[in-house]
């Protein structure tokens, strides 16, 4: 009977669901880095991605305690790793803005960023100058009206230092040092208050160090030095970001926007200011477990026969860390990161594995336009195909001539062996290009010059990207991405044409027997290693458009159309050889996809959030539709509830019918910032009907997990 074969591919299947919902699958993490930079209008807080992505909208449109942003990610020149749900990120640390932590949600389904906020934000959304990031302008917290601006500085009292008499003499030194900074003050004598202010920071660390840090700032401004002003006030900011002076730093950097040195200041010495550490991070870990019962019927001349299986299909506990240490100087900031995962599986026949997705060393100057990071790290573009080990630096200003060098190896999970690879680019205004030069087991694996062009506006922006690979004479990507406000509504589309999976000798391994392109070599001429991997590589080209508009200020409404068309591959090989034999893959045809998503808040209680989509989708092989609903609730006392019910539905060329229906809660609770515990339960029931097999699965599965943030 074909009882054990109809149990395999009903495990199958099984395995195939569980890789939608299973973190512990996933091999990549989606985010690389929250920023804040200081801005005039607003801190804006840059969200940047391990991967190319596409903003493609966000609810709600301008104010709330969380924030849903949706994006779908762009296809890049590498092949795309799968990403992890609900990794977190939390912002660095700033006293004028609400603190905040991202989550992924949903990435293989619906991807968004939830975005929670301590307490209520003033906020706008836009993409970023880039494919990687996600720009969140965060209004500084002003409930109080505008702040006060003192003309002079107070003189803090000398306080009781008892068993530390080196710090009771800095703190005099310090007390005479700001009288004597206010008296010239007081005097107008600004540039002689910026000497003393330059003297008490040349001390070490005491009580009056952060009040001198402002006002230092204040006397260069007063002195008509606005450049070294704002210099002053930005590394106040970065030393303070907490402090108390920071709404009044704020204000007075806002007045300052687009002011220029006055010509022929007198500079007053420039002193060393006192480095300084900070360190924030979080570790979590989470316990997965998933339970399913099997049941598949055959039915083989009107005779019925039933088998069932119940089996624990996920054990498994994961424990991740993110901590960053940073230092900042006069002269330069520096990074340490390390993001990590370890998987301990309690399954027999699943393996545990510990990967590191980040830890780098990273130098950036203050005074000067360059940075130095060794480590791994992610890429950012230029030809460069995922993480990698290795070394990047750049030197010079983007705006008007900046050079890049890159080298490494790729750190991409893979069991084959990781292509070494050098490249340089050059950033020009808008303008990049690039060339870079990759090679697996001594043989060349890839060589590609490039271009990447970008336009930012307000809100609107293009990004275009070509890839010509020079080894395979062949281009192997180009891509064209934008958003734009018109019609009071926010439109975003993609055109995008690229060989997949990307040009790389590599791609010969597919069907073959080794999996050494070295071997491979000694087997074919290296003309003929090349003509194997274009045979096995297809052409993808894609086009999309979106639109998001709003209905009401509580209600808005959005929709986007897909169209995918994947070329075939011819059978390529020989038998009984090295080189192996592959079948020829057919296309699908032209691949139609139309969604519809409204989403809006106060339906059940103020604040909540509510998601409706729908998607309909065909092709040559497929046709089928799928229905999402999701709701989150913030609760009294830290509480939060998150529920999601999907529903889908397809018909395959054999009238074949699955059918899927799947609702899971979650469910959250925060203490005092620090301490986060969250839980969530689902339930999955998918059927598979054909014309002789019949596959029923029904499974449960959940997680619970704390976490630590420092």
């Amino acid at each position: 009977m074909n009882s054990p074969k109809l149990m395999s591919a009903a495990k199958w299947m099984l395995g195939m669901a569980c890789l939608a919902f299973v973190p512990g699958f996933v091999v990549a993490q989606p985010l690389d880095d929250v920023t804040l930079e200081y801005q005039t209008d607003g801190i804006v807080a840059t969200i940047r991605t391990t991967a190319p992505v596409r903003y493609v909208r966000h609810f709600p449109a301008s104010n709330g305690k969380t924030l849903d942003i949706f994006f779908e990610r762009v296809p890049g020149v590498a092949v795309d790793e799968k990403w992890v749900d609900n990794e977190t990120r939390n912002s660095p640390p700033s006293g004028l803005i609400p603190s905040f932590r991202v989550t992924t949600r949903d990435t293989a389904t619906k991807p968004k960023l939830v975005v929670e906020f301590s307490r209520e934000a003033q906020f706008s959304v836009s993409a970023g100058k880039d494919q990687r990031s996600i720009l969140i302008t965060i209004r500084p917290d002003r409930s109080g009206g505008e702040v006060s601006l003192p003309f002079l500085p107070a003189v803090k009292a000398l306080r009781a230092t008892p068993g530390d008499a080196n710090l009771a003499e800095y703190n005099k030194q310090a007390a005479e040092l700001m009288g004597q900074a206010r008296a010239a003050l007081a005097a107008k004598k600004d540039e002689e208050a910026v000497g003393a202010f330059n003297k008490l920071l040349m001390l070490p660390p005491n009580d009056y160090t952060e009040d001198a840090q402002e006002w230092v700032g204040v006397a260069r401004e007063r002195a008509g030095q606005y450049d070294k002003a704002k210099t002053e006030y930005d590394l106040y900011l970065n030393l303070y970001p907490q402090g108390e002076g920071v709404p009044r730093v704020m204000q007075r950097l806002a007045g300052l926007s687009g002011t220029a040195s006055g010509p022929g200041i007198v500079e007053a010495t420039e002193k060393k200011r006192e480095a300084r550490w900070t360190a924030f991070g979080s570790i979590s870990g989470h316990y997965y477990f998933g339970s399913s019962k099997i049941d598949s019927t055959t039915t083989f001349n009107a005779a019925t026969e039933t088998q069932s299986l119940t089996m624990t299909d996920q054990s498994m506990l994961i424990t991740t860390e993110d901590a960053t240490a940073r230092y900042t100087s006069d002269d330069l900031d520096g990074r340490v990161v390390f993001r990590g995962n370890n998987t301990q599986n309690f399954l027999s026949n699943k393996s545990s594995q510990n990967r590191i997705s980040s830890f780098y060393g990273e130098v950036k100057g203050r005074k000067q336009d360059y940075l130095l990071r060794v480590g791994r790290q992610s890429s950012n573009g230029a030809g460069v195909l995922g993480r990698f080990d290795g070394l990047s630096g750049s030197y010079g200003d983007a705006a008007d001539m900046r050079v890049n060098g890159v080298v490494g190896r790729l750190a991409d999970y893979s069991d084959s062996t990781s292509p070494s690879f050098f490249g340089a680019s050059v950033d020009s205004g808008a303008f990049t290009a690039y060339g870079i030069n990759q090679t697996v087991d001594g043989v060349l694996d890839r060589r590609a010059v490039g271009g990447e062009w970008r336009y930012y506006e307000d809100k609107d922006s293009l990004f275009a990207l070509i890839d010509y690979d020079v080894n395979f004479k062949a281009l192997n990507a180009a891509q064209v991405v934008g958003t734009m406000n018109a019609f009071d509504a926010s439109w975003n589309f993609m055109l995008d044409h690229r060989k997949t999976p990307s040009l790389s000798i590599r791609n010969a391994l597919y069907g073959a027997t080794t999996s050494s392109i070295s071997v491979l070599e000694q087997a074919l001429s290296a003309s003929a290693l090349r003509d194997l991997a274009l045979q096995r590589t297809a052409t993808s080209n894609m086009g999309q458009v979106g639109i998001t508009k709003p209905l009401s200020e509580k209600w808005q409404v959005g929709g986007d159309v897909r169209l995918t068309n994947t070329t075939s591959t011819a059978a390529s090989g020989v038998l009984d050889s090295v080189q192996g034999y592959l079948a020829a893959n057919p296309s699908r045809g032209t691949e139609k996809s139309v969604t519809g998503q409204l989403i809006g808040t106060g339906l059940y209680k103020a604040g909540d959030i509510w998601s409706f989509s729908a998607t309909l989708n065909t092709s040559s092989t497929v046709k089928g539709n799928s229905f999402f609903v999701y709701n989150h609730m913030d609760m009294q006392y830290g509480w939060g509830l998150d529920s999601s019910v999907q529903f889908y539905k397809q018909t395959d060329q054999f009238n074949a019918v699955t059918t899927r229906f799947s609702p899971t809660v979650r469910g959250s609770y925060r203490l005092k910032e620090q301490l986060t515990f969250d839980a969530d339960l689902g339930f999955e029931s998918t059927k598979s009907e054909g014309t002789q097999v019949t596959t029923k699965i029904m499974r449960i599965f959940g997680s619970a997990g704390l976490r630590w943030d420092f």
